[in-house]
């Protein structure tokens, strides 16, 4: 049925009696044929003379100062937070209005709220505890209702919702808060935000968002319902959250945290930016920082909104966001594990990006993975996006890096003509606690992604969900999928989307990428050889390239190639190393004064 029929049929069916059940149920007052508008944001002076009349034949409340407008449908949707589909079956499938099961929940709803009462003094103490005033308590009109706090919840200025908690520290597997009965909740304290604008902050609890107002951002709401209760509110709210340009999700630091924000994500794609976790420390949320921290709770609290807010625009105010030195918060240094390109590059640093170059078989996925194991055995996150090649014999690779030359960790196996080293089941297990929750790998060759805005897409949920610190893309040819005449054009919007990512969620990104044809095995490289769009190599960073030495002398002498910084945006030095190649561990070896260094990683704690 059409959607506009169904709205006319539920006006006409209820008819004349619309006008009584809707200036009841919003408490609307009469003065001879008139009514007060339920406006009060264009009424904030009181409405001495009240200005809004019934219109029997257009079935509708009208205000002829501020426009506003209201029939039944408009009552139920947008004063009682019931949908269209609620509306529709419920008046269509009675005879009688007051037969409803809306009708019947808001009257047991409306007995419960005649037992709220002010704040106790129990309740004013625990709130205090909290963190939180007496005046923001009155701002947002907690209640008591019983001996528990009691949170309203309105639809535009109607209370369509209280939610109550105990005054005091909930006990484990106790349930934090409940619904008063005949409750319908929309988000808490949409009644202080006006719909539209730039951003909208959206949080869990109810004492998040009064944290949050207090500390000055006011436009803020709370889901309320939980972060694993989303689905209801979306479908409530989506014009409402639809209406601002940017929604930023501080979400708790746990799991119902890390499923709420993949649901944003999900439903709102672009419009939802998240703040970056790792800035809530040891805290689970902004009302534990904002009581564990003290003075320096809004300082906090602040860093952790303007995390989302950068990931909204690349503008920078310096009145109000002045110089900060050189020394960064929050930056990782990821290192190579060259010791002479480390010292040069000053580490692989978050919010930047590498290219590494080289011809085929020449080192350039052997650096990868001791990059990758660098950086796992630091504690970092690793996201490998792969466009090609087998992720067992990649995992395998790495895990050989690790373990080192140690035979009596690994079994060998024959695998038709040739001989391979697995892990022991034991020190499978080891490298696995080693790197849980480190490491994930992408294959694009095996997903269904067909454009390179897909992979993006892609690629910037899970550094969002995931906060990963280094990506490693392998290769960059692989990776995009275009025409020949478009080729240039794609690269270049590649590696600007590479940058674009670094810089928004600061993680460190590396692009693999081959020499072009002019080229020459064992040569040093210069940017022009550099396969690709020539905003490739202006746009990154820093630019590695592995040589492979084919000089039988320096072979012999144990020197299988060298690894050149090309690029180094941000230090004058562009430095060469010389490599040995260990072909026990699969690892590239630094040569300092003739020495090979070589690496020690932390796995060997996790044996058991």
């Amino acid at each position: 049925m059409d959607y506009n029929k169904e709205i006319h049929e539920v006006k006409q069916k209820v008819g004349q009696e619309a006008e009584s059940i809707i200036a009841s149920g919003l408490c609307m007052s009469k003065k001879g044929d008139k009514y007060t508008c339920t406006n009060p944001e264009n009424h904030k002076h009181g409405d001495k003379t009240p200005a809004m009349s019934w219109d029997r034949n257009a079935l509708r409340f009208k205000c002829f100062v501020c426009d506003r407008t209201i029939d039944i449908y408009d009552y139920y949707r947008d004063h009682l937070n019931y949908n269209h589909k609620e509306i529709i079956s419920e008046i269509l499938g009675n005879e009688n209005i007051k037969d409803t099961h809306m009708e019947q929940k808001r009257s047991v709803f409306e007995t419960e709220i005649a037992k709220i009462r002010p704040l106790s003094d129990e309740c004013i103490s625990y709130i205090n505890k909290r963190g939180l005033t007496l005046e923001t308590s009155t701002l947002f009109e907690l209640k008591t209702y019983g001996d528990q706090i009691a949170f309203p919840y309105f639809k535009k200025e109607t209370v369509v919702g209280y939610k109550t908690r105990p005054a005091r520290k909930i006990k484990d597997g106790e349930i934090k808060m409940r619904s008063l009965t005949g409750s319908k909740p929309y988000l808490f304290n949409s009644k202080n935000v006006k719909a539209g604008g730039h951003e909208l902050i959206c949080c869990e609890g109810e004492f998040d968002c009064m944290v949050l107002y207090q500390c000055g951002f006011k436009n803020v709401v709370s889901v309320g319902a939980g972060a694993n209760s989303l689905k209801n509110i979306f479908e409530q709210a989506d014009d409402y959250l639809k209406s601002f340009n940017n929604l930023l999700i501080v979400a708790d630091n746990d799991e119902a945290g890390h499923n709420m924000n993949a649901q944003f994500i999900e439903r709102y794609g672009e419009k939802a930016k998240l703040v970056d976790r790792k800035l809530y420390g040891k805290y689970n949320d902004v009302n534990e920082i904002l009581v564990g921290e003290k003075e320096n709770a809004i300082a906090c609290i602040t860093d952790l909104i303007e995390s989302a807010r950068w990931k909204i625009k690349g503008r920078r105010d310096v009145d109000k966001d002045p110089y900060r030195g050189i020394i960064a918060k929050n930056l990782k240094f990821i290192p190579t594990g060259i010791e002479a390109v480390d010292d040069a590059i000053n580490d692989l640093v978050s919010g930047r990006t590498t290219l590494i170059t080289g011809r085929s078989n020449g080192g350039k996925t052997t650096l990868v993975k001791q990059i990758v194991a660098n950086a796992i055995d630091r504690g970092n996150k690793v996201y490998i996006m792969s466009g090609e090649g087998n992720e067992e014999f990649l995992l395998n690779e790495i895990y050989q890096c690790v373990i080192g030359r140690d035979n009596d960790n690994y079994i060998i196996h024959k695998v038709n003509r040739k001989f391979h080293k697995e892990p022991k089941p034991e020190v499978l297990k080891a490298l696995q606690e080693w790197h849980k929750g480190k490491l994930v790998l992408f294959n694009k060759g095996e997903s269904k992604l067909k454009s390179t805005d897909e992979l993006f897409s892609m690629l910037e949920t899970e550094i969002k969900l995931n906060q990963h610190d280094l990506v490693i893309i392998d290769n960059l040819m692989s990776c995009i999928k275009t025409t020949a005449t478009e080729k240039l054009e794609a690269q270049a919007e590649f590696m600007q989307k590479c940058c674009d990512l670094a810089s928004t969620y600061q993680t460190h990104i590396a692009l693999v990428l081959h020499p072009n044809k002019t080229y020459q095995k064992g040569q040093d490289m210069d940017f022009e050889q550099i396969s690709g769009n020539s905003d490739i190599p202006n746009k990154a960073d820093n630019i590695l390239c592995v040589i492979r030495n084919y000089n039988e002398a320096d072979n012999a002498a144990g020197i299988d190639g060298k690894i050149t910084v090309v690029k180094n945006r941000y230090y004058p030095d562009l430095v060469s190393c010389d490599l040995q190649f260990d072909r026990e561990t699969g690892l590239l070896l630094g040569l300092i004064d003739g020495q090979a260094f070589n690496y020690n990683f932390r796995w060997k704690k996790y044996l058991k």
